[in-house]
């Protein structure tokens, strides 16, 4: 396959390429393609230098005390009588069946939280840009990366105030037969996921709705039969993807 008649896939594994997120046998590929494509290595730069300056604009961070304990404990510094975290008590009320509940106290999805807003910045620049360029309207107004449970961006959302969609941009490589789709959550504090639309299979979905989801703190994707999910209390399928979401106005 000649990657460059395909420009929508392109695009994508140039992002991913830029990112850093695309690694192994699959990165090396890329850059012996683009030794020699000219299109390929067009696409590189276009990312790259949309990506460029970036870490210049990241304002300096000190880790947290989870991160200094976790590599006391990985270099054998720290007791493992002196680690053990005692045991948080359940609040009441809380279902243990209710995995977007679960959601708010699982330090992974933190971790991957932290990790999605380090991608913030250059997903903001970068994906404004992108939609800026394919059609005439506002930079994007909400982002959001969801992660999959290797903690890898497998998606990214965006608010096109112009359109009145949200934008859904895959970065995964996750296949579904022809019964299956992916369908789009928001996570209410407190409620019950809300559909905002099924993305399907495509790379690339628009989901048309009245106002951009400002007020959910995170989204959420699940794996579903084809026309979505048969229960109005939420998935009904595995959730593939989750992660907050980010409010950015340019």
């Amino acid at each position: 396959m000649k990657l460059a008649s395909h420009p929508d896939l392109l695009d994508r594994i140039a992002a991913q390429y830029a990112l850093g997120v695309l690694r192994g046998g699959a990165r090396r590929r890329l850059e012996r393609l683009a030794r020699e494509e000219p299109a390929v290595r067009a696409a590189i730069r276009r990312w790259q230098a949309r990506l460029a300056g970036v870490a210049e604009l990241q304002a300096a961070a000190e880790p947290v005390d989870k991160v200094w304990c976790g590599i006391e404990e990985r270099l054998g510094w720290k007791a493992v009588a002196e680690r053990s975290p005692p045991a948080v008590a359940r609040p009441p009320g809380l279902d243990a069946g209710r995995w977007w509940q679960r959601l708010w106290s699982a330090p992974a999805f933190w971790r991957g939280a932290v990790a999605a807003m380090a991608l913030v910045a250059v997903l903001a620049i970068g994906i404004g840009m992108h939609l800026a360029q394919q059609r005439d309207a506002a930079p994007a107004d909400l982002i959001a990366v969801l992660n999959d449970d290797r903690a890898q961006p497998a998606m990214l959302v965006s608010w096109d105030a112009g359109s009145a969609e949200l934008v859904v941009r895959r970065l995964d490589h996750l296949r579904l037969s022809d019964r299956q789709v992916l369908q789009l959550w928001a996570l209410p504090e407190g409620g019950k996921p809300q559909s905002l639309g099924l993305v399907g299979r495509v790379p690339q979905a628009r989901l048309a709705l009245a106002q951009p989801p400002t007020a959910v703190p995170a989204l959420a994707v699940s794996i579903e039969p084809a026309g979505g999910s048969p229960s109005a209390d939420g998935p009904t399928g595995p959730v593939v993807f989750k992660g907050p979401v980010i409010h950015s106005r340019p």
